[in-house]
């Protein structure tokens, strides 16, 4: 695993530039990120948890929420700032999962669509926000102290301000060439994360992901130019 992993991603994403990094079929219609937006959230994201909640490397960041797209920007961002990650599972009810909710019981980092939540209560520092691409803010009842994630890391700086330490996410998978003069898109199950090194190998090699995989048909993959699927999709 490269020390430079973060800082050579979001070189990768920009150089991509207009070309779509992530198109997401979610709640409401498809969404598409390209290289340049995705990178940008993800810099935002570094600039919020680094500037206004002090986050510091191997602390733990504990990800309460649906798969989705803000989810995956909040794990590359931590990751990028040496954090130690959990990722909470979600049944196909939406709820986590009380066999493997188990974390930290006291949590530097949560961030949640359950802000009210016991695990909630017990961390340092609350992100609440929905898994809704388009939702401007929190759609419900903020507890005191907690941050207001989508309204607060829109006012982040646009440029990378801190000096990355090491990553410490997965190590990214070598992306297999999909054909002359293509980049790798991969079909993923969720958000990508649950094949992080794969979907990491395709962001890094300039290409994109697309999911999830239950909302995406054959002739939508298609579409998309899908050129292979992730581990589980």
């Amino acid at each position: 695993m490269s020390a430079q992993t973060s800082t050579q991603l979001l070189a990768a994403l920009e150089r991509s530039g207009p070309r779509p990094a992530l198109a997401w079929y979610g709640e409401a219609a498809r969404i598409e990120l390209s290289g340049h937006v995705l990178a940008n959230w993800v810099v935002k994201s570094i600039g919020h948890l680094h500037d206004e909640l002090a986050l510091d490397p191997e602390e733990t960041v504990v990800l309460d929420l649906p798969v989705h797209w803000k989810r995956l920007a909040l794990a590359l961002a931590a990751w990028s700032l040496g954090a130690d990650v959990t990722i909470l599972d979600r049944g196909r009810d939406g709820k986590p999962d009380p066999e493997r909710a188990a974390v930290d019981p006291a949590p530097r980092v949560v961030a949640t669509d359950r802000p009210d939540s016991p695990l909630a209560a017990d961390a340092d520092e609350v992100l609440a926000l929905e898994a809704v691409s388009l939702a401007p803010r929190f759609d419900g009842t903020l507890p005191a102290l907690a941050h207001d994630w989508v309204a607060e890391v829109r006012a982040s700086p646009d440029q990378l301000g801190v000096d990355l330490p090491a990553w410490s996410g997965p190590s990214p998978a070598v992306a297999a060439p999909p054909g002359e003069g293509a980049v790798p898109r991969l079909l993923v199950a969720g958000d990508g994360l649950t094949a992080a090194p794969e979907m990491l190998g395709a962001l890094l090699a300039g290409g994109g992901i697309v999911g999830p995989r239950a909302a995406v048909g054959e002739d939508r993959a298609r579409e998309e130019a899908v050129t292979g699927h992730a581990s589980g999709a």
